[in-house]
């Protein structure tokens, strides 16, 4: 992989991770116990990437 390609995969790789975050910072904020369910839905999608 390219120097260029790279540097755009670490870029759409960060902003997934800010939203991600943000979204989990919105439904604390909406509802707190919705934090957990956040976080449990995250860890299924990493088991299912893996």
């Amino acid at each position: 992989m390219d120097a260029p390609a790279r540097r755009l995969w670490w870029k759409a790789a960060g902003v997934a991770v800010l939203a991600f975050a943000a979204a989990a910072a919105f439904s604390a904020y909406l509802r707190p116990d919705m934090l957990a369910a956040f976080g449990d839905l995250l860890a299924f999608c990493a088991t299912l990437l893996r």
